[in-house]
């Protein structure tokens, strides 16, 4: 009886973990180009409760390690994962960032497993492909394909007019592709520019909001706040994604998003981050190492001197706003 009753519960629950219904997936905003930060909201119904004796609790951090692929790679970078509770009602909340343009399909991954670390029930989430745009494609516009004029027996002029007709028709479509064409380019071309001013904008503010909390953090939290900000604001600009370099990968990379023509003030401006993403490295890595406690100190200690975090800010805003002005 006791086998019998033990059966039943298992029974059960096998069916409540794969009886999801009312299953919904909403991505924001609907139009992702690539470097933007978007969120994927994927809700269902279950009867698994993923919140158990936790009556007050409405939101669970998803574990990383436990995600079946890597969470920053060339493709995307997920900065958080999340699964939401309302009810029977749940949302599995994913913030992403696509680096590359056209469809993102995320491998499919078992939620359970997710959500406490194991996995004796199998409770597998497969999200929808998502499209991802890229500001810099062009269009691909071409003309229709000629057609013959029509016939008509028992008079010559009537071809010469469809002739005419038709030439006519074929310079205007000719004048419109080119016409669209520029415009079109000019469209993507003002877009881009609103994008790289809005990250700009961002940069700098997160810069002033770094400043005045700087007294409130240590030395490491500082210097990897810094480089954070500046791969956020090249990955926009430059359309690479910086977060999967590292330093000695910078000028490499630079040169390949500009086609190996850089101006002067590129190279400049290269020149400034990489100095500041060496001494960011320094700080961050070498304590304790035998470089660390070389002499004079103040050449060789990894900490930053006094003066040197107002002096690493305001570098980094002349170096952002050059870019911008493009000179």
């Amino acid at each position: 009886m006791k086998k019998l009753f033990l059966s039943l519960i298992f029974i059960l629950s096998a069916f409540s973990v794969f009886s999801q219904s009312d299953v919904k997936q909403i991505v924001v905003p609907k139009k992702i180009y690539v470097g933007d930060t978007a969120q994927l909201h994927y809700t269902f119904r279950s009867g698994v409760d993923f919140f158990p004796d936790e009556e007050f609790l409405s939101e669970k951090k998803l574990i990383p390690e436990k995600f079946p692929f890597s969470l920053d790679n060339e493709d995307f970078t997920i900065l958080n994962a999340v699964l939401l509770r309302n009810g029977d009602l749940y949302t599995v909340d994913i913030t992403f960032i696509p680096w590359k343009p056209g469809v993102l399909k995320f491998p499919s991954f078992d939620l359970y497993s997710l959500v406490f670390g194991n996995a004796s029930i199998a409770f597998e989430i497969d999200l929808d492909a998502i499209e991802v745009s890229s500001v810099l494609q062009n269009d691909d516009v071409s003309l229709r394909p000629f057609v013959s004029p029509l016939l008509f027996p028992g008079t010559i002029y009537f071809v010469y007019g469809g002739f005419i007709l038709l030439l006519i028709l074929l310079v205007m479509a000719v004048q419109f592709a080119v016409r669209w064409r520029e415009f079109s380019d000019k469209i993507k071309a003002r877009r881009a520019v609103k994008r790289y001013a809005r990250s700009s904008r961002r940069a700098l503010r997160q810069l002033k909001k770094l400043e005045k909390n700087s007294s409130k953090i240590n030395d490491v939290a500082f210097c990897t706040a810094i480089q954070k900000i500046f791969r956020e604001y090249l990955t926009v600009r430059f359309g690479i994604n910086f977060f999967a370099l590292s330093t000695n990968q910078f000028v490499v990379a630079f040169h390949k998003a500009t086609g190996g023509v850089m101006e002067g003030f590129i190279i400049d401006n290269l020149e400034a981050i990489v100095e500041i993403f060496m001494r960011m490295d320094y700080v961050r890595f070498a304590r304790n190492s035998i470089d660390s406690k070389k002499l004079p100190e103040n050449a060789h200690a990894a900490r930053l001197q006094e003066g040197e975090r107002a002096e690493k800010i305001e570098t980094s805003r002349a170096i952002i706003r050059l870019f911008e002005r493009g000179k």
